[in-house]
């Protein structure tokens, strides 16, 4: 028993029990040899020892064997015990502990090949989380891998052992469901998911909101290639995510001729920026006092080597979407501004600026420098934020706009709410002025409440002393309603047609450009073709 104890080794065990054995049995038969008087002389001494020392020698040998065999068995398990690791290591995500890309891969691999031979229906949901970026960049990267963590933790309590998770990287998450299940019960999963996940996560003694959306594709009985279910899960993603909120969607066939769209305008649109594809027209602003032009609102025109001009609602949005927004942006700005300095010094210029864009560390740089170049006078350039991202809460962007108004450079703001938050007394962030657009009012209150709204807004404008300067003037009757209501400045339609920079200058300086411009005279040459297509 002892030896069971101490030695677990069997060969070794067995060996030193054996040793043992020959050892003390001829010392006992020689002893006993002594003791009874039949010992011989020293003649039987040198047999006696032998007999002891053959089977010590022996079995000696015997334990050595049995060490080193014990060597290499504890050798062998922490080989094995590495391999282990390895192996979990190469299929299981470090962070979450979930199964990883590779796991994912030889899973559904297998799952397809089914029990007998036939391919087994997945459904495959993909989902990742909203602001997942800005989480990382304003609080830190342990709240983002706490995020995460939660997350795993929350998807294997809702998956049961028909659906195993897995993390491919960043906030990107796949649940697969083996088995065939109908369209409503992949719809009420996605509830669930979105109830139970997308929950707050406390971290640092606050709690962080997550959401996020799903897109969902499905292999019915085809054996569809990982590859491609990933690729129809991403593009439902893709769709999921242009609905506010969490959100799910099913992949269609047609989505997949949308994303080629896409991708083949993107890459055009990239190639356009250098080969001078791009344009920018300048929408005249106007006093609303005195009808007086005041500066000119750029915009971007993009005219596609097969499609013709590309109507700004549509290229806009892809080129927010793939980023592209940044590079146009820079462009943007250093062809304004050179547009811009030929003007009269007392025109403005007012630059469209995506959110993104105040979210890179060097945009403050950036503009100071090109109006530098360009040698325009800071106060001359109003940058007009669209917020698509909680500017306020970012650290880098909320810089780079002390950076701009320290610099002397006016920050207006154009998206409604925002327009109204920056009225407020508790703006998330400090504006010289705001846009309101005229036809949001009009469909916010209707057309015999617009007015009255109008009023209410520019009241509080006033309250606060912020200029405001109402855009979608189209009509005669959309004029009176602003010179009624006396914003700092207005325009639209009415106000005149998109010009070229050096059309741009001659309005300016132009005392027919100001007098077309009276409300007493509008049937003057307001440009009525441009008017009939706004």
């Amino acid at each position: 028993m002892m030896l069971n104890s101490y030695l677990p080794n069997g060969l070794r065990r067995y060996a030193i029990a054996g040793l043992a054995l020959a050892t003390i049995a001829p010392l006992a038969v020689y002893a006993g040899d002594i003791l009874a008087g039949t010992a011989g002389g020293l003649e039987m001494a040198g047999l006696g020892l032998g007999a002891i020392a053959a089977p010590i020698a022996f079995f000696g040998l015997l334990a050595g064997h049995a060490r080193r065999h014990h060597r290499l068995a504890r050798l062998f398990k922490s080989e094995k015990d590495k391999t282990k690791q390895l192996r979990k290591a190469a299929y299981h995500d470090a962070l979450t502990g979930l199964r990883n890309r590779r796991a994912l891969s030889e899973d559904v691999e297998r799952l397809q090949a089914g029990r007998s031979g036939g391919a087994l229906p997945l459904t495959l949901f993909l989902f990742d989380l909203d602001r997942f970026k800005f989480i990382n960049d304003t609080m830190g990267h342990a709240a983002g891998d706490a995020v995460l963590r939660a997350l795993a933790e929350r998807l294997k309590q809702q998956c049961g052992p028909d659906r195993q998770v897995y993390r491919l990287g960043g906030d990107e998450f796949v649940v697969v469901w083996k088995g065939a299940c109908s369209r409503d019960e992949r719809v009420e999963f996605c509830d669930e998911l979105i109830s139970q996940v997308f929950r707050p996560v406390s971290h640092g003694g606050g709690a962080i909101d997550t959401s996020g959306s799903i897109g969902i594709a499905v292999s019915e009985d085809d054996g569809v290639p990982l590859s491609d279910l990933l690729k129809r899960a991403d593009l439902a993603l893709y769709h999921a995510k242009s609905t506010p909120g969490a959100s799910h969607c099913f992949f269609s066939e047609d989505m997949d001729t949308h994303y080629r769209l896409r991708r083949q305008l993107e890459a055009t649109m990239r190639d356009g920026i250098t080969s001078g594809a791009f344009a920018v027209d300048y929408l005249p602003v106007v006093r609303a006092a005195t009808l007086m032009p005041s500066g000119f609102k750029a915009r971007l025109r993009w005219n596609h080597p097969d499609h013709g001009n590309v109507a700004h609602d549509v290229f806009m949005p892809m080129a927010e979407g793939s980023g592209l927004i940044v590079l146009l942006g820079k462009w943007m700005l250093r062809r304004a501004l050179a547009d811009a300095s030929s003007w009269d010094e007392n025109a403005e210029i007012t630059l469209p600026v995506s959110a993104l864009q105040f979210q890179d560390p060097c945009f403050s740089t950036l503009v100071l420098m090109a109006l530098d170049t360009a040698r325009i006078a800071p106060h001359r350039l109003v940058l007009d934020i669209r917020p698509n991202t909680a500017i306020g809460e970012c650290p880098v962007a909320l810089a780079n706009l002390e950076a701009l108004r320290a610099g002397g450079v006016q920050i207006a703001v154009s998206e409604l709410a925002a327009s109204v938050a920056g009225l407020s007394m508790a703006r998330p962030y400090p504006v010289d002025r705001v846009r309101l657009d005229l036809g949001r009012i009009k469909a916010l209150a209707g057309e015999k409440r617009a007015a009255q709204m109008l009023n209410l807004f520019l009241q509080l404008a006033a309250t606060v002393g912020t200029p405001v300067t109402l855009t979608g003037v189209d009509s005669e009757d959309d004029l009176k309603m602003a010179c009624a209501a006396e914003p700092a400045e207005v325009q639209g339609c009415f106000t005149g047609a998109p010009l070229c920079p050096e059309q741009a200058q001659q309005f300016f300086t132009s005392m027919d450009g100001q007098a077309r411009l009276s409300p007493d005279n509008h049937n003057s040459p307001v440009d009525t073709g441009f008017r009939e297509a706004c």
